[in-house]
């Protein structure tokens, strides 16, 4: 039986690396950062609502079916997590409250409701009474007319990315893969079109040699480094977001809050915590917080649930989204490595996709016919043409 190694582990690594062990692989994961420090953990945990009637086929593009795919399988995933460590990761199925209160969100949600329309996902038109009976919260916004329209769908989910992610070690380390954290990759080594092993650093500076038959790049927004090791030009762009966090009495919101097509969110958690965010900015790999950004954070709460900002926030904290040219993730095989394959560039997506793309990727590591094809998100895909150059 091969054995494995995931280089990356945020949650589209470590999602990976449990899939392959379940599968009888022998995996060890490699992370330049402890789990706290990981872009995934400062993930919000949002899942846009999906069609929920899983009798019919998926439907829409190709990002859009692997989504649905995806979110599919959260639930059971949730579920054998849950029974295999005794962590509840938060996955909630708590619906979600999409307000306009601009002209330009108002845009934003017509053209999302043409979206839920084409793709099936339930959505209800709400009137201003309607709006303060789901969500009292929001009565006093809605008396000053500050909310010019507002959907209701019922369908859309959130999970704790530190618990999910604590499960999901849990689970890896259950099951036998060695997770080794702190580890930054300093090259590959080749035999003739195969990687070997590759050469890790650690934090003490000390060199270690790790043999595989087969390889995983998932390492977010720092896959574009590791790529360019193996002369692979890819494009994988760091988007810093921001997030502010609150704490309100459990229960004072019951839904998730998008604004427009969902940039801005409110998400309240069960205990009381409430996130903001987020912002979506270009400042390479910068993991700091930025005076101006919370305030407009917090500015965007305060607007609708004005009793929020009269509290100091508990804690703020940013995380980089790795983005693509195209705005789609690259999954499959790597074209100059006969045993190494990609999974990177989910940018604001990673959690929702990352059950999906672990069963597609082992599924293809396995030599298993995958449910969906993944020539839409193939490293040499058309879209990227001209930007992927092979020399090895």
């Amino acid at each position: 039986m091969p054995n494995c190694c995931i280089v990356g582990g945020g949650v589209i690594g470590l999602s990976i690396a449990r899939e392959l062990a379940g599968r009888g692989r022998s995996v060890t994961v490699v992370s330049r950062d402890t789990l706290r420090k990981s872009a995934s953990w400062a993930a919000a945990g949002i899942f846009p609502a999906q069609p929920r009637d899983t009798l019919t086929d998926y439907n829409g593009t190709p990002i859009e079916r692997l989504t649905q795919y995806s979110d599919r399988l959260h639930e059971q995933w949730t579920k054998s997590l849950l029974e295999e460590t005794g962590i509840d990761n938060g996955f909630r199925r708590c619906g979600s409250l999409a307000i306009a209160t601009t002209e330009e969100t108002v845009s934003q949600i017509q053209a999302d409701e043409k979206k839920w329309e084409r793709l099936r996902v339930k959505h209800e038109s709400l009137s201003p009474t309607d709006l303060s009976d789901i969500e009292p919260a929001l009565h006093g916004t809605v008396i000053t007319r500050q909310i010019r329209r507002a959907f209701y769908l019922p369908d859309e989910t959130q999970v704790r990315p530190p618990r999910h992610l604590a499960a999901l070690r849990s689970a890896c380390l259950t099951r036998g893969v060695e997770i080794l954290d702190g580890h930054h990759v300093q090259n590959f080594e080749f035999d003739s079109s195969r990687i070997v092993a590759i050469n890790t650093k650690d934090q003490k500076s000390t060199l270690r040699s790790i043999c595989a038959d087969q390889f995983c790049v998932a390492a977010g927004a720092w896959s574009e480094q590791l790529l360019q090791k193996l002369d692979i030009n890819l494009p994988t762009k760091p988007w810093r977001g921001q997030i502010l966090l609150h704490k309100i009495d459990p229960g004072m919101l019951r839904h998730i809050i998008n604004f427009g097509s969902g940039l801005d969110y409110i998400i309240p958690r069960d205990d009381g915590h409430l996130l903001i965010g987020s912002t979506i900015e270009d400042a390479g790999f910068d993991t700091s917080t930025t005076p101006s950004s919370l305030y407009r954070l917090n500015k965007i709460a305060g607007e609708i649930l004005p009793d929020v900002i009269a509290n100091e926030p508990v804690s703020s904290w940013a995380g980089l989204r790795p983005g693509s040219p195209d705005g789609l993730p690259t999954v499959g095989r790597i074209p100059s490595a006969d045993n190494a394959w990609l999974a990177t560039g989910h940018y604001r997506s990673g959690f929702h996709l990352s059950t999906g793309t672990a069963r597609l990727v082992s599924d293809s590591m396995c030599g298993i016919p995958t449910e969906m094809q993944l020539d839409a998100f193939s490293p040499v895909r058309a879209g990227l043409r001209g930007t992927i150059c092979q020399t090895k």
